[in-house]
């Protein structure tokens, strides 16, 4: 088994996640998997932004792409330019701003955890969601640690509203929002930075450069993966491998879906 791994660490939007140091102990989701690649032998090649001739280059007979995805802009009707990624929050790429507001309209850990990381560094910060609640994905259990961090740093939390729009005027941008229920209502709120989260769209580049050359066309018989057989339809004699791909590299998902992925057709190659 051979990963090319296009980062200097494996881990992706896990080790993201772990910037936010009440999450910290999810690195042991990576640290366990590289022990275990390790001990199986496994050849890891980091830095390596992988192509269609890289992977040819291996004659592999399996090639799962688990490229992840990048993260996308909810649709905004202006402004897709001014807005800022929770994932560059995360990460530190951007610093968060004197007055912050966050809208998530993803639901889950990912846009939380860039909120209380803007709400420790002392930003104003309101939190937007279009939900009866903020961040439904994540469940009850962990609304519990997120709302008691956000009224300790005293977070602004408006539901049922959506971000419509985002413009500039003078230094401040000037965020338009809607409702799903009241037709016609806006309201707006001027701020020095918009951080939005809306999953992630499939990084699937590579994906689409191999699947004319695979055996199964990159397909999966989900009737067989449920009842048994061969997974894999045979659709291209010619094709050199059996392809899939797992993760978000299909859809946006968490952690658990990614991971659940890689073993359910994992153990069917």
């Amino acid at each position: 088994v051979t990963v090319l791994e296009a980062s200097s660490q494996a881990g992706g939007q896990v080790r993201l996640a772990t910037q936010n140091p009440r999450r910290k102990e999810l690195i042991g989701i990576i640290d366990w998997r590289l022990a275990e690649l390790d001990r199986l032998g496994v050849e890891i090649r980091y830095d390596t932004w992988a192509e269609k001739d890289d992977v040819l280059a291996l004659s592999p007979d399996v090639v799962v792409v688990a490229t992840g995805g990048l993260p996308q802009n909810p649709p905004l009707a202006a402004g897709d330019n001014l807005v800022t990624s929770s994932w560059d929050i995360m990460a530190g790429s951007v610093k968060p701003a004197e007055h912050v507001l966050l809208y998530d309209d993803n639901g889950g850990h990912q846009g939380m955890g860039a909120a209380e990381l803007i709400a420790n560094s002392g930003a104003k910060l309101e939190l937007v969601s279009p939900e009866r609640f903020f961040a439904p994905e994540m469940g009850g259990m962990n609304h519990v640690p997120y709302m008691r961090a956000f009224q300790e740093k005293g977070v602004t939390i408006t539901i049922n509203t959506r971000l419509l729009s985002v413009r500039r005027e003078g230094n401040q941008l000037v965020a338009e929002l809607g409702s799903d229920f009241a037709d016609g209502w806006r309201g707006e709120r001027r701020v020095d930075q918009v951080v939005v989260e809306h999953g992630t769209l499939p990084l699937d580049d590579l994906y689409l450069a191999l699947k004319p050359l695979s055996r199964n066309g990159g397909a999966i018989d989900y009737e067989r993966l449920v009842k048994g057989g061969d997974i894999f339809p045979a659709r291209n004699p010619q094709g050199g491998f059996v392809l899939f791909r797992i993760g978000d590299a299909v859809a946006s998902r968490n952690i658990h879906a990614a991971v659940y992925d890689g073993i359910r057709f994992g153990l069917r190659i």
